[in-house]
């Protein structure tokens, strides 16, 4: 998808407007406030504030060497994405699936044939689900049957995984534990790809913390936790349980609401806010505005502009290149 890029002067702002082609809910409205808050307002007249405390912040070295396999930042959906999936034929995702079963031995390999994406798209859905109770980690398929069973030799994975009540670490103390043999062992894998502030959460996190952040109704923090508790257990997984948390993702995917609004991204470096969507692409921007309003120059906005724009694009690519290298390894293609 391309966009235009034209310059809005609005009082106290500097506001660029990336416009994308077909969007359902265009911005009428994006600049920072008097208070420092990040105002939004769609045509329809609902607006939202914005704490920029509160917000995913992109670091100080966004365009710089890439650290981790993937870039992610959670990021709502954009329509081209949702219509795709909401509107595939079944029919032919049944084939597909058939066709490929004897590939599909992964959680992350079962969700790309039905959500298709990378692996961005794959992390946000997992977080989407999560968010909206979809997939619950405590489900009944997600439950280890009793057994005194145990190997003799003992295994490791008997040995890390034996007091688990589920196929993934439900239990804080002990999802901590396999992070820290995780790491230990410099198997981190896909954990490595996820922010440092869901892991930090994570880590910050107690089992008497989580359970008042359930009372308290924190669903995005709590999701946050839950996907780092499933990237921990995702090894121990058997087929009932990559089917339950696939069925349960893609029927979170498919009653996702097409014009739900941007999300928005504080980027660091440009001193900017940024309302971004997640096209079939990648990362896809809407509009900028910069915290220093009116003292900020049109030849400034549109050289800070550019220069988020590179970085969203190259990103993109970047994702593409290493989604395309792990499709590789998995199928052979």
């Amino acid at each position: 998808m391309r966009y235009s890029f034209t310059l809005l002067i609005i009082s106290t702002l500097a506001l660029l407007n990336l416009s994308g082609q077909g969007q359902s809910n265009p911005l009428s409205d994006f600049r920072w406030t008097v208070d420092s808050e990040v105002l939004m307002k769609i045509e329809n007249d609902s607006t939202y504030s914005y704490d920029p405390r509160q917000l995913f912040h992109v670091g100080q070295r966004a365009g710089g060497e890439f650290q981790t396999e993937f870039v992610y930042y959670p990021v709502n959906f954009g329509d081209d994405y949702i219509v795709d999936i909401q509107t595939a034929n079944e029919d032919t995702i049944d084939n597909t699936r058939r066709d490929s079963a004897k590939h599909v031995n992964t959680l992350w390999s079962s969700l790309h044939y039905s959500l298709g994406g990378g692996w961005v798209h794959f992390a946000n859905c997992m977080l989407y689900a999560l968010e909206r109770e979809y997939l619950d980690l405590t489900a009944p398929l997600m439950k280890r049957p009793d057994s005194k069973w145990k190997p003799d030799p003992p295994t490791e994975s008997y040995l890390r995984t034996k007091k688990w009540d589920y196929y993934v670490p439900v239990s804080q103390r002990y999802a901590q534990k396999e992070f820290d043999i995780r790491k230990e062992n410099n198997e981190l894998g896909d954990l490595n790809n996820l922010p440092e502030s869901f892991i930090e959460l994570f880590l910050e996190t107690n089992n008497r913390e989580y359970r008042k952040m359930k009372e308290a109704n924190k669903e995005h923090d709590i999701a946050k936790i839950d996907l780092v508790k499933i990237i921990l257990g995702a090894n121990y997984l058997g087929e009932a349980q990559i089917s339950y948390i696939s069925n349960s993702v893609q029927k979170a995917v498919k009653n996702y609401t097409v014009s739900k609004i941007p999300s928005v991204l504080i980027f660091d470096q440009f001193d900017a806010a940024v309302a971004m969507k997640l096209d079939k692409g990648g990362y896809a921007i809407q509009k900028v505005a910069f915290r220093e309003g009116a003292s900020v120059t049109v030849e400034e906005a549109e050289q800070r502009t550019e220069e988020i724009r590179n970085i969203v694009q190259k990103i993109n690519a970047y994702n593409n290149q290493a989604f395309q290298k792990r499709l590789e390894s998995y199928y052979g293609k």
